[in-house]
């Protein structure tokens, strides 16, 4: 017969058992690792009989603690052999970290299954310390009795992790087996991985180009892969092309060239004249930016030629092309070109569409570069060019290069805009010999640091830096970052 559980139950708040609830049985209830306790916590702490629960008849419930034994209740230890009366919340803790609270049991009464004569008890199933059933555990090595739904859901778990294993090697399988066919299927049509640039393969680099003037003295190119099937576009200064890339020719290959002016251009820098035209192609065209822009120069050997890249998607009618764009300015002229692929070759064609550039800006073009400045000096214009020739005339070395730099640019802007040649006829060749000047300063720094690095002159190295870096301030000269990447060559 089970014995009848009293109007008190106990929760546990933390040991093994934590967050599992017991009743009490009228007849009491029994705590430790003996086979037949009521309730059997492991570990060497509690004892083979540690305490008993009594219901009294009035109310609470007496705690009696066995000899040899010991609790805490509200924090007060009760030692072996003496009893307590508890009363609902009475805090209990045995052992090193078991401990439970008393609590009035409301719930109703369960209950009691049919009686079919039978006394005898179904056995229990419990685990053994490696996980496998056993119906005759030895005194002390169990910690408890697991109930029918902890089997339960043991077995769902081991279910579980044996599917799981199994999709993980089919899965291993499946990818395997999609990669052999994948290479197969490559090797079937011979497609390449990554695409070339046709000259690569034969070795013979017979490419068309379209050339370009710029006024004033702007020189350009666009080359490009020819094939029989190639369409070229022009019309003035822009261009665009359809032609392939790969030995065999089976990427499509669509390179777009245009210049336009700039509306007050010669007052609007490069990096404004730029962001609207991001903002503009954005809104207008469809074009989507997969990264920050980001500065190259064309022509370093001359000094450079600065060009925002960044790389781009666009939808157009038939296809969905993946790119690069190269945005330059020349005077108050945007130059910009785009060489893109199907959207589905561009992790092919990537490493091509970077290494070939598709366009080349002669000397004298990155030579007559200069930017439009933030600000235009103040000052009559003959007043700044006798100021900017008196400078030249001195040693390039004693120059101060910053209001130099300035006045020439300020006045290079006025010429152009207001279209005096006799002012841009003035004005030109001496910017050209201040770039001239620049480049043999640069030259002999070179050669001086190379000096200094083989003397191992570490105090001259650094001073030339220095110099070189309040020369050159701007990232727009392609020297600037030579200088900053510690590479002192004359030529590339």
């Amino acid at each position: 017969m089970e014995k009848a559980p009293s109007s008190y139950k106990i929760k546990f708040l933390s040991g093994e058992l934590a967050g599992r609830t017991f009743a009490i049985l009228n007849s009491g209830t029994v705590i430790g690792r003996r086979r037949d306790a009521d309730i059997r916590p492991g570990g060497t702490d509690i004892a083979t009989e540690h305490v008993t629960l009594m219901p009294q008849s009035d109310s609470g419930v007496l705690l009696h603690v066995f000899e040899n034994a010991s609790a805490l209740v509200n924090g007060e230890e009760v030692p072996g052999g003496e009893d307590r009366c508890l009363l609902p919340g009475a805090d209990v803790r045995i052992g090193k970290e078991l401990t439970f609270m008393l609590e009035a049991d409301d719930s109703p009464p369960p209950v009691p299954p049919a009686a079919d004569g039978d006394d005898t008890e179904e056995p229990t199933e419990e685990l053994t310390g490696d996980g496998t059933e056993s119906n005759h555990p030895q005194e002390g090595d169990r910690t408890r009795y697991a109930s029918a739904a902890e089997l339960d859901d043991l077995r769902k778990f081991n279910r579980s992790q044996k599917r799981r294993k199994q999709i993980v090697i089919g899965t291993g399988i499946l990818v395997f087996v999609l990669i052999l066919a994948g290479s197969y299927v490559l090797s079937e049509l011979r497609l390449e991985n990554p695409v070339t640039w046709p000259g690569e393969v034969s070795g013979n680099y017979s490419d068309g180009e379209v050339r370009t003037e710029i006024a004033p003295g702007g020189k350009c190119l666009v080359y490009f892969p020819k094939m029989s099937a190639t369409v070229v576009k022009s019309e003035g200064n822009n261009c665009e092309i359809m032609t392939a890339l790969g030995k065999n020719f089976d990427v499509p290959f669509h390179i777009v060239f245009t210049v336009s002016t700039v509306p007050d251009g010669f007052r609007t820098t490069r990096k404004k004249s730029f962001d609207d035209w991001r903002k503009r192609v954005s809104e207008q065209r469809g074009f989507a930016f997969l990264e920050e822009p980001k500065q190259d120069f064309y022509r370093p050997a001359e000094g450079g030629f600065p060009y925002y890249r960044l790389a781009y998607s666009r939808q157009d009618k038939n296809f969905r092309w993946q790119g690069y764009a190269s945005y330059m300015r020349y005077h108050d002229k945007e130059l910009v070109l785009l060489r893109e692929v199907p959207v589905g070759h561009f992790w092919r064609s990537d490493r091509v569409l970077q290494s070939f550039g598709a366009f080349v800006v002669s000397p004298a073009m990155a030579d007559r570069y200069w930017e439009i400045p933030e600000k235009q000096m103040e000052g009559d214009s003959t007043r700044l060019l006798q100021r900017a020739s008196q400078e030249l005339r001195k040693n390039i070395a004693v120059a101060v290069w910053d209001d130099l730099d300035a006045m020439l640019r300020t006045l290079l802007c006025r010429a152009y805009e207001s279209r005096d040649e006799v002012l841009t006829a003035a004005v030109l060749p001496l910017w050209l010999e201040f770039k001239e000047k620049q480049q043999i300063w640069y030259s002999q720094c070179c050669l001086a640091y190379q000096t200094y690095q083989t003397a191992e002159n570490t105090a001259g190295m650094n001073r030339i830096v220095s110099e070189c870096l309040r020369r050159f301030p701007s990232p727009d000269d392609h020297r600037h970052v030579k200088i900053m990447k510690n590479i002192w060559t004359i030529e590339e």
